[in-house]
């Protein structure tokens, strides 16, 4: 397993390096993650290239044990590539270009940008190829965020993306709706860039992932080529940033990593990055954050968490607080004065507990039985719908994912057209865009056994964002056995639920949002209990093939979401490897012949935990049936696969 932390050399004077690297191995560090900003270091006049000191800085961490990835690093450009080659600068909606004073502000789709940064990377890669101390690689830094462009320049790749997708512009006029205020196309250079039309906007967002994508994919075919059997990764922001579809980044690299800052990132990210590869690097794990403090022991307790949920990577952000700049009083384990403390403390705990069992870690993945699904199609969609935030998909998500969470050690989150045969239950909070290739996928895992549980507004849009001319929720109506007529948006009203069928807690209501359903053959499971919707389905579940799909019509709030989930775990036969009491998380990976499994207690009393079956303490030796856990801390444990 990697761990590290993120390492800046050129920040500090090289007297330093040789006291970090001796801190880092006695934290039980082997990798650190560097050079995603040092364009400017190495080239600070275009022309004058200088390596020498990240490779003299690479070959000192090697001396103690230390490894490198190393990331490519043209995303920021230095102040004269902005100076000398104007033309690299994204620009705004409104026509203006964005300032220099900060990171990532270009354009990926610039022709003078495409050849400055290929001459960069091209040259980091091809010098550092074959370094026995560089692990492994990683393409820049959060690939797409801040770089949408709508300048002439990108407007016209845009326009030549469109006709090589559609091929006509009646075609395309076809596929957006070419009725509505006249917006009908007879030159792809009439298109212009977003301003408010839905279909417009989603095939902008389409068309911007695509490029980012292509971005990353040039350079990891580049490692590949040049530095063979090295990983290839980079790491995505935080999961409600939609920029990028990261599931096509993901088929262009080797692995996935992610930035993990749990006071603002949900537990979801973990999964939904570790996707259905079962591996996930953490390359900016939470140290601290300059506007929220960090309890004592929690920079551990997260950093497990995200081993737990899949990670064989955990890469802290990052070593110490820089003096300077944007981030000058944000993320560092070690403060500006650069000396031992409390976080530091943390890291070597963690560090010490992983050399005891980090090859047992390394032999095991999470096995879920349960998924969430979730498209940037849908999500981006939404948004060009002008929908309120509380109805982004990914925020059902994250409310799904929590509930499920309290009720199984292992989840998966991915796209819904990837093979979801695995999963005994399959969870796609407002699944608002299905095209043909996702109706297919889904009918195909509902009628070989599978359970799927839709929630209200699935199956409103086809790829384009075009509402669908048929009852939703359009191409999966038939497996749910429903027809949905409208959505109210409630806004702050909140309708009673009941049920006889589910124990729903007394006071049960959905709000936001509530589907008219009206059924075809399933079975209503809740109905409204009050308001204007007194007596209608709420809830209905369909029997189809040999699996059954669940409709939740409304958005519900956390107490009967809980219950719903945990009705449909039983319906599956999913449960928890622990009765999980409360402020305790429970995460479990498996091989073919171990399992581990570890219990997080976020409260601050002692928390006892009855083991179903015989556990075992690898650090201590200790035969558990119940496990007594310290406040703010955990417990890990191991047992054999019966």
């Amino acid at each position: 397993m990697h761990y590290g932390a993120q390492y800046y050399p050129e920040h500090w004077p090289e007297e330093r390096w040789k006291t970090d690297a001796e801190m880092m191995r006695r934290a039980g560090f082997n990798v650190v993650r560097m050079g995603e900003f040092a364009w400017g270091a190495y080239e600070p006049r275009e022309g004058e290239l200088d390596f020498s000191w990240m490779d003299r800085a690479i070959a000192l961490l090697g001396e103690h044990g230390i490894r490198t990835i190393l990331c490519t690093c043209s995303r920021t450009p230095p102040p004269w590539a902005y100076h000398d080659h104007p033309g690299i600068l994204n620009v705004q909606p409104d026509g203006t270009p964005h300032h220099t004073d900060g990171r990532y502000r270009i354009g990926h789709a610039h022709p003078e940008f495409v050849e400055l940064s290929r001459r960069i990377d091209g040259d980091v890669i091809r010098h550092f190829a074959g370094n026995e101390n560089v692990v492994a690689w990683q393409v820049d830094n959060e690939v797409g965020s801040q770089n949408d462009c709508y300048c002439s320049m990108c407007r016209a790749a845009f326009q030549r993306y469109l006709e090589e997708k559609y091929g006509t512009p009646e075609a395309l006029s076809q596929a957006w709706g070419a009725k509505f205020w006249s917006f009908a196309f007879t030159e792809f250079a009439q298109v212009p860039t977003p301003g408010g039309q839905p279909q417009l906007e989603i095939e902008y967002r389409r068309w911007i992932s695509r490029v980012n994508v292509e971005f990353t994919k040039w350079r990891a075919d580049l490692i590949h080529e040049l530095d063979p059997g090295k990983k290839v990764t980079t790491n995505f922001q935080n999961i409600r940033a939609s920029h990028t579809d990261v599931h096509d980044a993901a088929r262009v690299i080797d692995v996935s990593g992610l930035n993990h800052y749990p006071s603002r990132t949900p537990e979801l990210a973990l999964d939904w990055y570790r996707g259905p590869r079962d591996e996930v690097w953490a390359l900016e794990q939470h140290s601290r954050l300059q506007s929220t403090d960090t309890k004592l022991g929690r920079t551990r307790l997260w950093a497990w968490m995200a081993t737990a949920r899949g990670a064989t990577g955990v890469v802290f952000f990052r070593w110490r607080q820089c003096r300077w700049g944007q981030e000058q009083y944000a993320d560092g384990l070690l403060p500006h004065g650069g000396q031992e403390n409390r976080f530091y403390e943390d890291v070597a705990r963690m560090g010490a507990e992983l050399k005891q069992m980090g090859e047992l870690v390394d032999a095991t993945k999470p096995r879920a039985e349960a998924a969430i699904v979730l498209s940037y199609e849908s999500r981006w969609a939404v948004k060009a719908g002008r929908f309120p935030r509380e109805l982004d998909p990914v925020e059902a998500a994250m409310r799904y994912h929590r509930s499920l969470a309290r009720r199984t050690g292992a989840i998966d989150a991915m796209d819904p057209r990837e093979d979801l045969s695995r999963h005994k239950l399959v969870i796609a909070p407002r699944l608002w865009v299905v095209d043909d290739a996702v109706a297919a996928n889904l009918r195909t895992y509902v009628e070989g056994g599978g359970t799927l549980c839709l929630t209200a507004g699935s199956g409103v849009a086809d790829a384009c964002g075009k509402s669908f001319d048929v009852p939703r929720p359009g191409p999966l109506r038939e497996i749910a056995g429903i027809e949905v007529s409208d959505i109210a948006h409630e806004g702050g009203m909140r309708l009673p639920v009941t049920s006889t069928v589910i124990g729903l807690p007394e006071g049960s209501c959905g709000a936001l949002a509530s589907d008219e359903i009206h059924v075809t053959g399933a079975d209503v499971v809740a109905t409204y209990a009050g308001g204007w919707r007194d007596g209608a389905p709420a809830m209905t579940s369909n029997a189809a093939g040999k699996g059954r799909v669940v409709y939740v019509g409304t958005l519900l709030e956390d107490g009967p979401r809980d219950a719903v989930v945990a009705w449909l775990c039983g319906l599956v036969g999913l449960a928890s490897p622990v009765e999980v009491p409360p402020d305790v998380s429970v995460y479990e990976r498996r091989s073919d012949d171990a399992r581990v499994m570890w219990l997080i207690n976020w409260a601050d009393e002692v928390r006892a935990v009855s083991l179903n079956g015989t556990w075992r303490d690898p650090f201590t030796g200790e035969i558990c049936e119940t496990a007594q856990i310290a406040p703010g801390d955990l417990r890990i444990l191991t047992a054999p696969v019966r």
